[in-house]
């Protein structure tokens, strides 16, 4: 333990601590836009690619990433995003379009964002495994910039498990990307540097899953409002030692918590599942939640689709850092079937300690928001917990009304300490 939390005003200490964890983690924030604004003219090659790129692969090859994704979660926090999505409507894209990409065309045409514009890539690269928008997204940025595209090709994980030769066509694709980055640009393969970024990015994902599972500790050390904020580091900085850094203190502080049984929240009366993305531009629906005593212990957001291979048990082979980042690919919860989907919430349910679960129902994404009324269901008959739902769009704000939002939620919780006293 830090020897500046061993004596009186621990609580305090601890919370001072996690203020200065997200303050490290908006400055390194900062630092990496600037980092990616300034590749070009340093003549770094620069992609673009989705929140689902290879970033170990790129990085390891001296290629700065760029995820509008990431970006665009900001913008819609910062209160931007409205501006960007109405841009891309008035070019003739349907409000039906996932807001994502709406609001990152927005950016790119106006040619702003939250520290400025996005940066012109020198390669596009789409991954549509699990996300229908992201390959023509990518392509349609790539036309715009006149630059080359890839569209990295993969199967779906409908099983929960996959063949060899589904791990041998997510290999032949990551070296078809190698051969596509280098004819593009002066980057070029080196095997002990991506053997290395693989290593960097398996420690980092050890050690965030150990925070998760010790997210599981009654109270909870680190709910959902926190972990939002952790994530950045694992969908951009992967196969950089800055993701192992930032979750080295992360799984300090969320240590201490635990053993001195600290809450993250002011008192822990419920503990809720949450399903599907966040609300960016009303994160302050989850601090209502917290306010009326409600905790995020576990969010799909985080353990399925960011952490999905480690979640089910698994481990990269830091032998086979190919084979390693393709099963990476392979098990983001998106390409997931149905059956395997509710096996992870009920896994959840179980073992973090979930007194109920709200579904967003999310018109953005619906590969992540189909069968929800099944996996509803199916924690209903096995626990007998409340389940609360709304429509929304995660980065759109003109798709949400706080107020109907708040009634439902605060209905929810009535039902919730009614069950809690007639138990």
């Amino acid at each position: 333990m830090d020897e500046n939390l061993s004596t009186g005003g621990l609580k305090e200490r601890l919370d001072d601590r996690n203020w200065r964890l997200a303050q490290h983690r908006k400055e390194y924030t900062r630092r990496y836009y600037q980092e990616l604004s300034q590749a070009r003219e340093k003549g770094i090659p620069l992609a673009h690619t989705t929140a689902f790129g290879p970033t170990e692969l790129l990085y390891s090859m001296g290629v700065m990433v760029c995820m509008p994704e990431n970006y665009i979660t900001i913008c819609a926090a910062k209160q931007m995003a409205q501006r960007f999505v109405e841009e891309t409507e008035s070019r003739g894209y349907s409000r039906d379009l996932c807001s994502y990409p709406r609001c990152g065309m927005g950016m790119v045409y106006l040619e702003d964002g939250p520290y400025g514009k996005l940066p012109e890539p020198d390669i596009c690269i789409g991954t549509p495994m699990g996300c229908d928008p992201h390959a023509k997204w990518f392509e349609i940025e790539a036309n715009y910039y006149g630059v080359p595209y890839f569209n990295m090709d993969g199967p779906y994980n409908f099983w929960g498990r996959v063949e060899e030769h589904e791990v041998e066509w997510m290999v032949y694709e990551l070296k078809r990307l190698i051969s596509f980055v280098e004819e593009h640009t002066k980057a070029r393969f080196d095997y002990d540097r991506f053997k290395e970024a693989m290593i960097l990015s398996g420690k980092a994902l050890e050690l965030f899953d150990e925070v998760l599972a010790l997210r599981k500790n009654i109270p909870t050390p680190r709910g959902i409002r926190e972990a939002l904020g952790d994530i950045f580091y694992i969908v951009t900085q992967l196969g950089r030692k800055e993701a192992v850094e930032y979750y080295s203190m992360l799984l300090e502080d969320v240590k201490d918590r635990v053993n001195n049984k600290i809450s993250i929240v002011p008192e822990e009366k419920y503990r809720i599942f949450y399903h599907n993305i966040p609300l960016w531009y009303n994160l302050q629906t989850l601090d209502y939640l917290a306010d009326h005593g409600a905790v995020v212990p576990i969010e799909f957001y985080n353990s399925f689709v960011w952490n999905g291979y480690y979640f089910d048990g698994n481990r990269f082979d830091p032998d086979d850092p190919f084979r390693s980042l393709a099963l990476k690919l392979l098990y983001t919860d998106n390409d997931m079937g149905l059956h395997t989907k509710v096996e992870r919430i009920v896994r959840c349910v179980k073992e973090w300690h979930c007194d109920g679960a709200i579904f967003f129902s999310n018109r953005s994404c619906k590969v992540f928001s189909i069968g929800q009324t099944d996996e509803s269901e199916r924690i209903g008959e096995l626990f007998g917990i409340p389940t609360m739902s709304f429509e929304a769009e995660m980065a759109d704000p003109r798709s949400f009304a706080e107020g109907p939002w708040k009634n439902r939620v605060d209905a929810f919780l009535e039902v919730l300490e009614d069950k809690k006293r007639k138990n």
